[in-house]
């Protein structure tokens, strides 16, 4: 009788079986335990996914736009990360001020006569067609442990010459702080729309 051929021996990778291998070989195991981790911490991921923290997602932004030699202005006010909720959004706006576009604006004296609000909103979104025009923003974000102001006074004036075909925009900035606008760019294709980013004014009570 011929010997038995002897057994390759067993890889040095692979795990032995153990009692149990045979019902539940272990990468089948390893495939489970990982399914149970995404069913247990995946809702609390996608939940948190979309409120993060402060930061530069959840910077409010002013996004200003016009078209050449017509009279609406239109206003947007979002966050930079593009599916943010605000739990508020308040745009306070003032006209007839007498300022065009020289000299500095007197803030104390404008009157908020209109205002655009929102609630658990993405952006809030309007038009007007005053000249010169001035925005009072407050934007709030809250998020499940933190939450954030941002703010911002700015006051447009459109100066435009049809005779000249050159159409400028006036800004000034109001005295909330933080807010960078250029004093002028001309209206066109190439600088407009506008983005301007509103001063972050802490995290405490309304400012």
């Amino acid at each position: 009788m011929s010997a038995p051929e002897p057994r390759p021996p067993t890889p040095l990778w692979r795990r032995p079986p153990g009692r149990l291998g045979a019902y539940a070989p272990w990468p089948l195991v390893g495939v489970v335990a990982f399914l149970i981790v995404l069913i247990v911490f995946t809702p609390q991921l996608v939940s948190n996914s979309r409120q993060p923290t402060p930061g530069i997602l959840t910077q409010a932004e002013l996004v200003v736009d016009k078209i050449a030699f017509n009279s609406t202005f239109h206003f947007y006010v979002w966050a930079l990360g593009e599916t943010i909720r605000y739990s508020s959004i308040d745009i306070g706006v003032a006209t007839a001020f007498g300022w065009a576009g020289s000299g500095s604006v007197n803030w104390s004296s404008l009157n908020w006569s209109r205002w655009y609000n929102g609630s658990e909103v993405l952006s809030v979104i309007f038009a007007d067609t005053a000249n010169p025009v001035a925005l009072n923003i407050t934007a709030h974000y809250l998020a499940p442990s933190a939450s954030a102001w941002y703010v911002g006074m700015v006051a447009f004036y459109d100066s435009s010459s049809k005779s000249s075909g050159s159409e400028s925009l006036i800004m000034q900035a109001g005295p909330s702080g933080g807010v960078a606008v250029p004093s002028s760019v001309s209206v066109s294709n190439d600088t407009l729309p506008l983005d301007i980013l509103l001063s972050y004014a802490g995290s405490g009570s309304q400012p």
